[in-house]
C-alpha cells in the first residue's frame, strides 16, 4: 500500500510540474503594453462617409433584382470624392517584386424593416453626423471601411507616395447575398492571372472592449479563418383540408415537432486551433488558475467547452450552429396547410462538414414524414486557418499595436461570412479585421461609428499600404 501511494503522490507530482511548466511556457502574446501613435485627424473623412451611407445600395436576396442606379450613383461619388485615386491607380506602375496586398469592403448594406425604421435615432439612410458619430445603414457594415480605405489611399497619393508592393482594392456590391456576382468573380480573375496575394484583408473582427474587460485590455480579435456555410431545408406533405375538422397531426404539427428535436441537441464541440490560441493569450492576461486551464487544453477540455458553452457569442467558437431561420405554411386561416417547410441555417467548425450537419439533422428528426435535404445554393465548407506565426498576421498585429492604445492582439474564428472567402486557398494568408472599437447597430438598429474610429482606420490602412 505504501510504495502504490508513493506512486500515486509521485504521478500527481509530475502531473503539477507539467501544468505548471506548460502554463510559464506559454509565451505573452501582448509583447510591450506600447502606446499606440497620435492619430491624426481626417478633414472631410466623415463627411464622405455620410454621403456614402446616403446612397441605397441595398442587397434584398440573392436571386432579386438589384438597383443599379443605386450603385452607379456609388461609383460616381466615389470618382467624385477621390480624383487622385482614379485618376492615378489606372496607369501606375508597381513593382512586381514582392506580393500584393488585397484589401477588400463591401458596398452593398441590408435592408431595414418598415417597423424598425420608426425606432432609428436618426434615420438609416441619412449619413447624420451628430457630435462624433455618424448614423446610418452600413457605417459599420461595410461602407466604414470602404470610405477609410479610400482615404488612406487619396491621402497617400497626394502626398506623391507610390507603394513598394502592388495593391488591390476590392469592393464588392452584394456581400450582403453571397458574393457570387462580386467577390467570386474577382478572386477568379486573380486565379487566372497566377496572383497570389501576400495577404487579402477583409471586414469580420474588430477590436472588443466587452467580452474580455477581465484582462482590463482592449482586445484586437484578427479573424483567421471562417466557419462553412450551409442550408438544410425540412419539408413535411400531408393532406390538409377544412379547419374544423382537423387530424390528430397535420404538416404544421410535425414539422414543429422535428424543428424542436432539432434544436434539442447540439453538433459535437471542439476547439479550433484560432479558438485555442485565443484562449490561450487571453488567458495569459487572467488569473493564475485560468492560465493553467487555458495552457493546458488536453486536460481541462471539458471545463473549457463548458465555460464557452455559457453564451451564445462564445457557444458559436465551439459548436456548429444549427437554428431555423425560415418557417412557411398555409395560405388561408381555415384552411389545413397540406405542406410545411423550414429552413435551418447553418455555420459549420472547422473540421466537420456540410455532410455531417446533415446527417446529425436526419438522425435528429428522425420521422420518415419529414424529407431532409442539403441545399447547393452557398454552400461552402469551414476554410483552413491563416497561423498566428505568418508574417502577415504578424504585421496586422504590429499596425493594431501602433493604432489602439495597449492592445492585445489575438487570432479568432469568424463565425460569420465575408467576402474573403472566396480568396481562400489561393491566397498566402486571408485576414478579417478593421480596427473599429466605438461602433453599435450591426444588422440593427441605430447603426453608427465614431468619428474617432474612423480616423483611426484610416491611420491603419495609411501604414499598411505605405508598408511603414
Amino acid at each position: 500500500m505504501r510504495k502504490l501511494l508513493l506512486a500515486l503522490a509521485a504521478g500527481f507530482a509530475v502531473l503539477v510540474a507539467v501544468l505548471v511548466v506548460n502554463t510559464y511556457r506559454v509565451a505573452s502574446p501582448s509583447g510591450e503594453l506600447r502606446r499606440a501613435d497620435s492619430i491624426p485627424v481626417f478633414d472631410s473623412a466623415a463627411l464622405h462617409l455620410s454621403r456614402a451611407l446616403q446612397i441605397r445600395t441595398v442587397s434584398f436576396g440573392d436571386t432579386l433584382p438589384i438597383d443599379t442606379a443605386e450603385f452607379v450613383r456609388f461609383r460616381a461619388f466615389m470618382e467624385e470624392t477621390y480624383p487622385r485615386l482614379h485618376a492615378s491607380l489606372p496607369r501606375r506602375v508597381f513593382d512586381t517584386a514582392l506580393a500584393p496586398y488585397v484589401l477588400m469592403a463591401h458596398l452593398d448594406v441590408v435592408p431595414v424593416e418598415a417597423v424598425a425604421e420608426a425606432k432609428w435615432t436618426h434615420p438609416s439612410f441619412s449619413g447624420a453626423i451628430v457630435g462624433d458619430t455618424v448614423w446610418g445603414r452600413g457605417a459599420v457594415d461595410d461602407k466604414g471601411s470602404a470610405i477609410a480605405i479610400m482615404e488612406a489611399a487619396e491621402r497617400l497619393l497626394a502626398e506623391g507616395f507610390t507603394p513598394e508592393r502592388t495593391l488591390y482594392l476590392c469592393f464588392g456590391h452584394d456581400e450582403e447575398v453571397s458574393g457570387r456576382r462580386g467577390a467570386k468573380f474577382v478572386s477568379a480573375w486573380f486565379r487566372e492571372q497566377g496572383i497570389r496575394p501576400a495577404l487579402v484583408l477583409d471586414e469580420g473582427g474588430m477590436v472588443d472592449t466587452e467580452r474580455f474587460r477581465d484582462t482590463k485590455r482592449p482586445v484586437a480579435l484578427v479573424g483567421t479563418g471562417e466557419k462553412g456555410y450551409v442550408n438544410i431545408d425540412l419539408s413535411v406533405e400531408i393532406p390538409g383540408g377544412h379547419s374544423s375538422m382537423p387530424a390528430r397531426e397535420t404538416a404544421i404539427d410535425v414539422l414543429n415537432a422535428a424543428i424542436a428535436r432539432v434544436r434539442a441537441k447540439q453538433m459535437p464541440a471542439s476547439i479550433p486551433p484560432a479558438i485555442g490560441e485565443m484562449l490561450q493569450r487571453t488567458g495569459r492576461e487572467l488569473s493564475f488558475p485560468v492560465r493553467v486551464a487555458t495552457a493546458n487544453p488536453w486536460l481541462f477540455r471539458k471545463a473549457i467547452i463548458g465555460r464557452m458553452e455559457a453564451t451564445r457569442e462564445t457557444n458559436a467558437f465551439v459548436h456548429t450552429t444549427l437554428v431555423p431561420t425560415i418557417v412557411r405554411s398555409g395560405i388561408k386561416d381555415n384552411v389545413i396547410p397540406t405542406v410545411a417547410r423550414a429552413t435551418f441555417n447553418s455555420r459549420i467548425l472547422p473540421g466537420q462538414t456540410s455532410d455531417d450537419v446533415l446527417a446529425f439533422v436526419r438522425k435528429a428528426v428522425a420521422d420518415e414524414r419529414v424529407v431532409v435535404e442539403k441545399q447547393k445554393v452557398s454552400l461552402f465548407e469551414a476554410s483552413a486557418s491563416t497561423p498566428a506565426d505568418h508574417p502577415a498576421f504578424r504585421k496586422v498585429e504590429e499596425l493594431t499595436r501602433r493604432t489602439v492604445d495597449r492592445v492585445l492582439v489575438t487570432p479568432y474564428l469568424l463565425v460569420g461570412a465575408t467576402d474573403s472567402r472566396y480568396f481562400r486557398g489561393f491566397s498566402e494568408a486571408v485576414l478579417n479585421f478593421t480596427p473599429m472599437q466605438d461602433v453599435k447597430g450591426f444588422h440593427g438598429i441605430d447603426e453608427r461609428i465614431g468619428v474617432g474610429d474612423l480616423h483611426r482606420m484610416i491611420h491603419f490602412y495609411r501604414l499598411l499600404m505605405s508598408g511603414k
